[in-house]
């Protein structure tokens, strides 16, 4: 196992492929009828995107990673649902770029896998031929009694302002999933918004990265749950509200995602962006300390 030499290493290290191709076949091609089911609910369940064997492997790197807490010196390990401080155990731990730690520290190839193949032809089918691959992102909920859902939001609303995107994410899970142990929840049709909904960090607290749609019970109509069974994943458009609740299990609750986009455009006028403009993280404070400036997923 290779440990970062320093704070600048993995994103000094990294290349992103020049074909962003993945060195799979996909095993996986969407129906007409699931494409369309996408574009008018803005989500697609799947119960099996890997096998079983592929998502155990992955999640035993996965638990390598967040036992080192690998990217924590660079804003990249941190905890979306507090103020992700060292004296208090994360509620929420968060590892963006997986691809690049995993890498270095257990030769992990996402590459080479057959969730990256069969994520981006499903994606490529969803959005279009264009498509590329914009960035990785784990997600651990530990099982506590102080366990939180995650608020409802749009992922476009973390992203900058000055762009407007189509985009989905992927997330794949890597143990059978359930409302139980917080498996994704969607709001059928809500990404068709004309654009980013207003947002807030959790609890109105600057001080921590998570977001919350304002007025959220405004939108809760048309709740879809969408329980998986392990390798199983879910693809929502960028502006689909989407939700998970709380893990009330006995076991950690494991997810993988992946972004994708197509035709990223200038805007005329950057949308508002009051909710990210006044964070004060530190995950942010990290970031900025380490020189770290590849832009998250």
């Amino acid at each position: 196992m290779e440990t970062l030499k320093n704070p600048h290493q993995a994103q000094d290290d990294f290349v992103l492929p020049e074909n962003n191709k993945p060195t799979k076949e996909p095993t996986i091609k969407l129906t007409p009828e699931q494409i369309e089911f996408f574009k008018t609910n803005g989500f697609l369940s799947i119960d099996h995107l890997i096998d079983e064997k592929e998502a155990t492997y992955i999640r035993d790197q996965y638990d390598k990673w967040f036992a080192a807490k690998v990217g924590r010196e660079h804003g990249n390990f941190f905890d979306l649902l507090s103020e992700d401080t060292d004296d208090k155990e994360a509620v929420a731990p968060q590892l963006l770029w997986p691809s690049i730690y995993g890498k270095i520290m257990t030769k992990f190839d996402l590459y080479d896998t057959q969730m990256y193949a069969n994520a981006y032809e499903i994606s490529k089918s969803l959005l279009g031929d264009e498509t590329t691959f914009k960035g990785d992102h784990a997600i651990l909920k530990p099982p506590s009694v102080n366990s939180l859902p995650t608020p409802w939001h749009q992922d476009e609303a973390y992203w900058d302002p000055t762009l407007t995107y189509e985009s989905l994410g992927v997330w794949v899970a890597l143990q059978p999933v359930s409302v139980e142990n917080g498996c994704m929840q969607f709001i059928a049709g809500s990404h068709r918004t004309s654009d980013v909904l207003p947002h807030h960090t959790q609890n109105n607290n600057p001080r921590i990265h998570g977001l919350e749609v304002d007025n959220p019970s405004d939108y809760q109509k048309n709740i879809i749950s969408c329980p998986l069974p392990i390798g199983g994943a879910t693809f929502h458009h960028c502006r689909t509200l989407h939700y998970t609740g709380p893990n009330c299990s006995d076991e950690p609750r494991r997810a993988y995602t992946l972004q994708f986009q197509c035709n990223t455009k200038k805007r005329d006028e950057p949308r508002l962006n009051t909710w990210n403009e006044i964070k004060t993280t530190e995950r942010e404070k990290r970031a900025k300390e380490s020189g770290w400036n590849l832009r998250a997923p």
